[in-house]
């Protein structure tokens, strides 16, 4: 019968981990407990620069991203959840107001890689391949960098200042960006020619259609021309009045942040959306917030026609109701028998999604991500395009979520890492470490932040930022409540539990995988030593039979009491 040995192997937290369920934390893949572990020991810049591993944008998505990582979050179970997005806010102004450059992970490379398109999928793949030594070029249609992140994010929610702080980042570590460059058929296949690799990245601009008579009515426009003249500084080009009535059709992000903008603006704006708050794709957070600036809302209400009516617009809906769970995991709306209303507005934002467009390509082509399948091109030409962010996914109800589109970039580089030759390392595959894993008596309750935001008085005729950061010892303490599930912390237990089967090493926390600050002495093993597995707060180590893919792990961890005696350990 093999022996059984404990060993130090680390998990991975559900805040940032996919689980068997299909649950999703954090789609970047930040490293959540080790950043709050740093951040609640004053250990800002270390955690600014675990953060800056997985997203280049970690400011920004510590205030607008809709955190799933909390949904997923442990500490849910025994309290509530960590306030993770207000740390990674807190610790990434932290790094840049500090001066923090980017690391580099590789030395200057020969091969040239170009980008597609500037907002947050092109920019993050743009800036991984530059960490890796590659000279990225990223070519942008508009005048100004940043895609849905200048085009599509108001003001209040990411301040312009913060994206430029980003944006300079990003261009630290060697990202060039060339404003103003169109993309014809014509361009592409030059750029496909002068490049080693072509990351088509153009996100998902072309809206989508209602398919309803009217909807082409004069006075019936989309949401993403609506936010860019706003986040352009070009509102008055929309000729808002005081006290106009928006009807703003959608449930996404794109049209809170109409609706925002608009009571902003003057307007009383009013969002109609089929099914219920529940089902919105924009955080329910938010949705109360919006209420509080005086956005209305008419659930379960299916527009079906647009009509003029004198000066105005009237929106006929069909009443729904909520039926069984579709394909999407939300329920249904069905139609309720001759139930129909009039609703009467100035005008109508369409905000019901958008789609890629990429007639640059050619007349053929298919996404096989994190590929391209270009027909039309050469074979040379044609291998080397690969496409990532909302331009690979088409239509769906995620379009526009920052995070995801970073995680996707990963993937994306990834393929161009290893098309242009490189040995990339796959990911160990962990054990998730669950609640039910963790042993729960060490940890006592604590109460969640209660952010300090701009008064509602203060959030009509501007476009100030409405939530405040956090200062140092905030951060601190809040950090603190992370469970850090899965990781050793040098928090000692298995040490006091071990009757002399274990050393502590002296030798500093550091947030790299699977380093080790104990070793467990051969032919001290005993009960008590399986005891100390149990009594790990957060589930860091694991029992792994003799000859098992860990062993590597064992060769390391354990010393032996003669090792010890003649002084060669580092207890």
């Amino acid at each position: 019968m093999k022996k059984l040995f404990p060993l130090y192997y680390n998990k991975v937290s559900p805040c940032y981990a996919r689980d068997h369920l299909g649950n999703h934390g954090c789609y970047a893949r930040n490293d959540i407990p080790r950043f709050l572990f740093l951040a609640s020991e004053g250990r800002f810049e270390e955690a600014f620069y675990v953060l800056k591993e997985t997203n280049p944008f970690s400011s920004g998505c510590g205030r607008f991203c809709d955190h799933p990582c909390e949904t997923a979050c442990n500490r849910t179970k025994f309290d509530q959840p960590v306030d993770i997005k207000a740390m990674e806010r807190f610790v990434s102004d932290y790094g840049y107001a500090n001066g923090l450059k980017p690391k580099m992970l590789s030395e200057s490379k020969t091969k040239k890689v170009a980008v597609i398109g500037s907002g947050p999928a092109g920019l993050a793949a743009a800036y991984f391949l530059a960490r890796h030594g590659y000279r990225t070029d990223v070519y942008e249609k508009q005048p100004v960098a940043g895609g849905l992140l200048t085009q599509g994010i108001p003001a209040f929610r990411y301040p312009r200042d913060v994206f430029e702080k980003e944006l300079a980042f990003i261009k630290d570590a060697g990202v060039n960006i060339k404003c103003g460059e169109a993309i014809d058929k014509n361009r592409f296949l030059n750029i496909a020619r002068d490049y080693d690799a072509v990351i088509v990245a153009t996100g998902a601009h072309k809206p989508v259609e209602l398919n309803i008579e009217g909807e082409k009515t004069l006075g019936v426009e989309s949401a993403i021309p609506f936010l860019r003249r706003v986040n352009f500084g070009r509102a008055e080009e929309l000729k808002i009045k005081k006290g106009e009535k928006i009807g703003v059709i959608g449930g996404g992000y794109s049209a809170i942040d109409v609706a925002r903008c608009s009571v902003r603006l003057g307007a009383n704006p009013t969002v109609v959306y089929r099914r219920t708050v529940g089902e919105m794709t924009a955080h329910s957070g938010e949705v109360e917030d919006t209420k509080k600036e005086g956005v209305e809302y008419r659930f379960l209400r299916q527009p079906i026609r647009i009509e003029k009516h004198g000066d105005k617009l009237k929106l006929i809906v069909q009443v729904m109701k909520l039926g069984p769970v579709d394909e999407s995991g939300r329920a249904k709306p069905f139609a309720v028998s001759g139930a129909l209303e009039e609703l009467i507005f100035d005008r109508i934002v369409l905000a019901i999604g958008d789609r890629p467009d990429l007639h640059f390509v050619g007349e053929r082509f298919s996404v096989d991500f994190p590929r391209m399948v270009c027909p039309d091109l050469q074979h040379d030409e044609s291998s080397k395009i690969f496409i990532t962010g909302d331009a690979a996914m088409g239509s769906v109800e995620s379009t526009g979520m920052v995070v995801r589109v970073v995680g996707l970039a990963q993937d994306t580089v990834r393929a161009v890492r290893e098309f242009l030759g490189e040995n990339v390392p796959q990911e160990t595959k962990r054990e998730t470490a669950f609640y039910k894993t963790l042993n729960l008596k060490y940890f006592e309750t604590a109460g969640r932040l209660v952010e300090e935001e701009l008064p509602q008085s203060e959030r009509v005729g501007n476009f100030k930022e409405i939530v405040k950061t956090v200062d140092s010892d905030m951060a601190m303490l809040m950090s603190s409540r992370c469970f850090n599930c899965g990781i050793c912390i040098k928090c000692d237990w298995c040490w006091f539990y071990s009757d002399g089967s274990l050393v502590k090493l002296d030798k500093e926390w550091k947030p790299a995988k699977d380093e080790h600050y104990y070793e467990f002495i051969e032919e001290n093993l005993c009960s008590a030593t399986y005891k100390s597995v149990e009594a790990c707060p957060r589930s860091a180590l694991t029992v792994t039979p003799e000859g098992s893919r860990l062993d590597e792990f064992r060769k390391c961890q354990y010393i032996s009491a003669a090792k010890i005696a003649k002084g060669d350990s580092n207890d």
